[in-house]
């Protein structure tokens, strides 16, 4: 049984008074006994006494309270023998372990931690007073929950070796329900008008997903703040919350809540003035002042200009600055308002600290700075230097703070704090054409190689359609003001891309770059560069690239009529030929649009240079969710390349969060180009051309193939040739006979084969005899069904999208984009042949031909790089190549 302190200690003292007869002694030794877990040391530090030193009829009281104060003990005696000072204490039991049953709605861990707070916990001194606080403290918990009906029934087990074992079973009850909210004091605002406030309440029976019902003291809390703000905001300054009493139905299953309100009067705003220390401030103060005179008064008005205030004065080297805006109310209902101002010293950065870079040198973060050491603390450039960290692109988090340097009032340290992620990329493409081909490609780009803040790229792709190796190099900070500088090669070898008309090309080139910075978020940057490519048509190439049909190389006659060696079949004769050279046009059934190699050859060394505007107000480099990016560039082949044409661009991205956390957002993309040819060069080169559709393009239309929307080729076309029989003669030209009368050596001869020339109501010409004309016969070229899109020189494209938030998923939030999109776009011609028009529906820009798809998008910031996956629904034209699902590894979208 445990005795009280002051009972304790009164019958210790009189104990030892006795046994010491009252008498006086000097402390020659101490013993301490009956102690088990507690070591002697320390027992001996919490004695108020020691060896030498003197003992009286006080002594004994001085040392109960002391020990007891520590709650290691249940009882403590003092005796002494001769000068020997005895104490003999009894150790409470230790706490050997702790069980919780019935829990659902607290976590284990937490009701362990809440426990240790108040010293119970595994291994620690037992005390039953505490016990009860904790049972009380979880009760309490429960009913802030809405779980007034919560009961905690705990049981302590003695064990061996003076150890207890803690039981808590947990009944959690069921949630309370709110049944009714009344306002009561409310004569502006009617009860619906403020109920609309409130995220608790009744809930009505079309919301049966909802927990609007049940009961929170954290939510309700906040809902009475918004009550109050919503006062405040409308003028009643002297709006106050008098009470809110809440009832409970003895089956503790329904709560009634009570709100009393006192409204007093409305206040329009007389007067707003300044005081405090203005620092010299003041027109710059004054102008961060949303109140006017004349208005109602609105507190959400009067803390907005108070954090203005703040952030102007924090400009200034003000770190802590306050700004409060008081209120004062006046007899004619009217309310002055003033706003005091104490700057605090002017504070300078003493240090700018990095934590949490493990990878990234502390260099590539502190030029990124715009607030200097040594220098007045501004908040602004503080925050610069944060966004200017986040648009890198290397962190998932930035976070900064400042804290006083001890020992001084008027500098700070700037601490930020970093979550370095996968700033390198491994591109990783697989999939399948339209016809089945398998392809893989793989690109591994650092973009903070080794740490160093420059971007190294290298590529290699093996596929059925690309052969190819490329290098990167970029310094961000070539020179130390921010210009940067790029070198860029490339080897590589297409064939015909995904869905795109048959060609090749083998090229090499080279290029350098370099980039100017303009101010915080714009910018110049510069490009020349020299390549050389080798175009190969291939077998049966499409229309626009190499006309045809053409004559083949030895064979220059057609097939007028067959010779007949057999005498018994009427007269022998011979073959007549005709000359291919005699017919005309029509009857050669020639294309008389010339194809790109026609026109300029299969081999071209160009020179370019580029330049492009860029602003950028984004607020991350990978998955920004707010801000703004506008790019605008231009691609010019000098004078006296192979071929000479221009290109023009335009993308942008716009963000526009709908919430403050910036959970849900607004974007918008788009995406624009335009080419040209100039000088001997009539259009830009096919192989320059833009395409649509699918995730890659440059027009990315979600739902469609890849490369398949816009202009198509029209199918190349071969001369159809066949055999002919020629009789042998002799020098004079007659034929040779065998002696049955027979023709002799007959020989196999390859013309080309002819068919009626039809007008164009499908009717056969006639000369001038009535005779058909004939025409060589011409058969298309079908290698590849899929392999018909010729891309164009205009392009345009736009994604809108509301980007929202996965639930669960908060650890990965930064790195995780989920959307609904809307895609539209195409790609056109300005250059469309007549065959194109007739048999493609190729035509310049036309609205009426955008093509449309709306769909779900996810993208994860995978340690191998973006993963990005879609599903869409086109909405295209009969003809089209669709795809409602696809993924893609190493580009995000």
């Amino acid at each position: 049984m445990t005795i009280s302190k002051p009972l304790l200690a009164l019958a210790a003292a009189m104990l030892f008074a006795s046994s010491a007869s009252a008498q006086n002694f000097t402390i020659a030794d101490i013993i301490v006994d009956g102690y088990q877990r507690i070591t002697p040391g320390i027992i001996y530090n919490l004695l108020p006494v020691g060896i030498g030193d003197q003992v009286d009829s006080r002594t004994a009281a001085q040392i109960i309270r002391a020990l007891a104060a520590s709650e290691y003990f249940d009882s403590v005696e003092v005796s002494r023998e001769g000068d020997i000072l005895i104490i003999a204490v009894q150790e409470r039991p230790s706490v050997a372990e702790i069980r919780i049953d019935g829990n659902s709605v607290l976590e284990t861990e937490d009701i362990i931690e809440n426990m240790a707070t108040a010293n119970i916990a595994e291994g620690e001194i037992f005390t039953r007073a505490a016990l009860e606080a904790i049972r009380q403290g979880i009760q309490e918990v429960y009913s802030s929950r809405g779980r007034y009906g919560a009961a905690v029934d705990i049981e302590v087990e003695e064990l061996p070796r003076n150890r207890v074992s803690i039981s808590l079973d947990i009944d959690e009850g069921e949630e309370s329900r709110i049944r009714q909210i009344n306002i009561v004091g409310n004569r502006s605002f009617d009860d619906e008008t403020l109920l609309d406030l409130f995220e608790l309440g009744p809930k009505p029976w079309y919301r049966f997903l909802s927990r609007r019902d049940r009961y929170s003291r954290e939510q309700f809390s906040g809902d009475l703040e918004r009550l109050e703000s919503f006062y405040l905001d409308n003028g009643y300054v002297e709006f106050s919350i008098e009470s809110t009493p809440i009832s409970i139905t003895p089956d503790r299953r329904e709560v009634y809540i009570t709100i009393n309100v006192r409204e007093s009067n409305q206040y329009v705003v007389n007067d707003v003035d300044l005081a405090g220390d203005l620092v010299d401030a003041e027109a710059i103060l004054r102008s961060a002042i949303y109140l006017r005179p004349g208005q109602i008064y609105s507190q959400a008005l009067v803390t907005g200009t108070e954090e203005i205030m703040v952030q102007f004065l924090g400009n200034l080297g003000y770190a802590f600055a306050e700004a409060t805006g008081v209120p004062s109310v006046n007899d004619d209902g009217s309310v002055d308002v003033t706003f005091v101002i104490e700057p605090g010293n002017r504070t300078y950065v003493n240090r700018i600290n990095f934590n949490g870079n493990v990878s990234t040198a502390d260099d590539v973060l502190r030029r990124e700075m715009r607030q200097l050491e040594a220098a007045p603390a501004s908040s602004l450039q503080i925050e610069q230097s944060k966004v200017r960290l986040e648009r890198l692109g290397y962190f998932e988090t930035v976070e900064v703070a400042t804290e006083v340097v001890p020992g001084s009032t008027d500098q700070i340290d700037v601490n930020f704090d970093v979550v370095e992620q996968n700033f390198g990329a491994v591109s990783l493409q697989v999939g399948t054409g339209g016809s089945g081909d398998f392809f893989l490609s793989g690109n591994l780009q650092a973009q903070n190689f080794l740490g160093t803040g420059r971007t190294v790229a290298v590529g290699l792709n093996r596929s059925r359609f690309i052969t190819s190796f490329n290098f990167q190099y970029i310094d961000p900070y070539f020179t130390p003001d921010g210009v940067s500088r790029g070198v860029s090669m490339y080897v590589q070898e297409i064939d015909s891309p995904f869905n795109v008309a048959n060609f090749n090309t083998s090229s090499y080139g080279a290029s350098v770059s370099f980039s100017y910075p303009l101010s915080e978020v714009s910018g110049l940057g510069f490009d020349i560069g020299i390549n050389h490519t080798e175009l190969n048509s291939g077998t049966g190439s499409v229309q626009e690239i190499v006309s045809s049909p053409k004559l083949f190389p030895g064979v220059d006659r057609y097939l007028i009529s067959p010779a007949n060696p057999n005498p018994s079949s009427g007269p022998v004769t011979d073959t007549v030929f005709g000359d291919v050279n005699d017919l005309s046009i029509e009857q050669l059934r020639a294309n008389p649009d010339p194809g790109f190699i026609d026109l300029y050859g299969d081999s071209f060394d160009n020179l370019s240079v580029s330049g492009n505007w860029y602003h950028n107000t984004l607020n991350r480099g990978q998955l920004a969710n707010d801000g703004t990016f506008h790019n605008l560039g231009v691609e010019v082949t000098l004078p006296g390349s192979d071929l000479q044409f221009a290109r023009f661009s335009y993308s942008s991205q716009f963000y526009w969060p709908l919430n403050w956390e910036r959970t849900w957002v607004l974007g918008l993309r788009s995406n624009i180009g335009y080419g040209i040819g100039y000088g001997n060069t009539k259009q830009m080169p096919f192989f320059n051309h833009y395409f649509a559709g699918g995730l890659n393009a440059a027009g990315v239309v979600r739902g469609f193939e890849e490369n398949s929307l816009g202009p198509r080729s029209t199918a190349g076309a071969r001369y159809l040739t066949e055999t002919a029989t020629a009789l042998l003669k002799d020098e004079s030209g007659n034929i040779l006979l065998k002696p049955d009368g027979s023709a002799e050596g007959v020989e196999e001869l390859l013309v080309y084969r002819t068919e009626p020339l039809l007008d164009a109501m499908g009717q056969p010409v006639l000369d001038g005899l009535g005779n058909p004309l004939p025409a060589l016969a011409v058969e298309d070229f079908f290698l590849h069904e899929d392999y018909d899109s010729f891309g164009g020189n205009i392009l345009t494209a736009a994604t809108l999208e509301l980007l929202f938030p996965v639930p669960f998923v908060d650890e990965v939030s930064n790195q995780l984009r989920t959307s609904l999109f809307i895609d539209a776009g195409n790609v056109f011609s300005s250059h469309c042949t007549e065959r194109q028009r007739v048999l493609q529906d190729c035509s310049d820009f036309d609205l009426g031909q955008l093509r449309y798809s709306v769909g779900l998008a996810v993208t994860y910031l995978s340690p191998f790089g973006p993963l990005t996956f879609y599903l869409a629904q086109p909405f295209g034209k009969d003809g089209d190549d669709t795809k409602s699902f696809d993924f893609t590894v190493g580009t995000g979208f």
